[in-house]
Parts: C-alpha cells; structure tokens; sequence
C-alpha cells in the first residue's frame, strides 16, 4: 500500500447519512475503476475492555451480513479524500462526545503501519484537531475483549499502554503500534 494520504477537513466526501449521535456515518467513494462503493464508519456503543472511556471506530464497506469489512482491500481514487472523510467524522463525533476516546485498529500489521505513516505525514494538521496516542499490543488477542477467554486469565500481565505519539516518533514496521486512540486537542 504505497500510498501517501494528506488530511483535509476541507476536502471530504458529502454524507449520505449521519445518525444523531454521530456514531454512524455513510459516503460513497469512487474507485479507481470509476465505479463509487459506500462506506460506512461506525463508533461503538460499548467502550473497550481493557481501555477505559475508549470507543472503537470502524471503517469500510459492508459485506453480504451487513457488517463492516475492515479488512477489504479497495483501490480508491482518492484515499485523501477518504481518510479525511472518516477522521472528519471522528472530529465529529468528538466534538459531541468530549469525553470519549476514539480507537482505532490496525486490524494486521501491514495497516498499522499504513495508519501509522498517514498520522506521521500529517502530523501537523491533525494535531490541531487531536491528541494522538499509539497502543502496542504485546499480546495482539487483547484487542478481541475478555470475553473470549477461559478464567483465569491475567489481563493484567498483557494491558495496553497508550503512548502519546510525537512528532519525531520513529517506530520501526517490526515495533508497531497496532491500535491508534483519537481524543479531541486540549485547549491550554
């Protein structure tokens, strides 16, 4: 995925629909092939188990179950446009919710090091918006909940950690962060 994304709050795709609390949102983005695909984003009603006041935010399209799938691969013809579609929509719901957290799952490692170069090359203008943080998951079932597992299982020997991410962080593809939390920027 050799693709460099510039984030633009003034360049998204127009919404076909925003729920009322900003927790679901759909645009359609056109493909390479010019044919246009929708998108949904989603933000979870629930807040993550081992993070807390954490909300998981998905993005894609969806598959034949109605679901989103976060791992198609999609040749769009404007990933720009997109990403600053679905982070807009992250503000968004933000703006509304100041006390949550978005996060945001490299759902393998080849994505996490696509999100993590695209948060680096725009480093500048979304810490206007945001304060960004960077969770390595040692152990990368946690991401998955507590609810899958046999008890006793000491989660407390695998708890993320969430690391402010800076500006001259340099994190190699084999020491990643795997999943990204949003919170809006604090004022000082």
């Amino acid at each position: 995925m050799a693709v460099r994304v510039k984030i633009d709050f003034n360049k998204v795709y127009e919404f076909d629909d925003i729920s009322p609390d900003f927790n679901l949102s759909s645009f359609n983005s056109r493909l390479d092939d010019g044919k246009e695909i929708p998108l949904k984003v989603k933000i979870s009603n629930q807040a993550h188990d081992l993070l807390p006041n954490v909300y998981n935010l998905a993005f894609g399209p969806l598959n034949k179950q109605g679901k989103i799938d976060d791992r198609a691969e999609l040749a769009h013809n404007d990933y720009s446009k997109v990403f600053s579609t679905i982070l807009f929509s992250a503000y968004a719901y933000l703006r509304r919710n100041p006390g949550h957290v978005l996060g945001v799952d490299g759902s393998d490692n080849t994505r996490a090091y696509f999100y993590y170069r695209a948060l680096k090359r725009n480093f500048s203008y979304l810490t206007q918006h945001f304060d960004m943080f960077g969770v390595k998951y040692f152990v990368r079932i946690t991401r998955f909940g507590k609810t899958q597992y046999d008890n006793p299982f000491d989660f407390q020997e695998i708890m993320p950690y969430p690391y402010k991410i800076g500006p001259d962080d340099d994190i190699s593809q084999n020491n990643m962060y795997n999943y990204f939390l949003f919170t809006l920027k604090q004022e000082h």
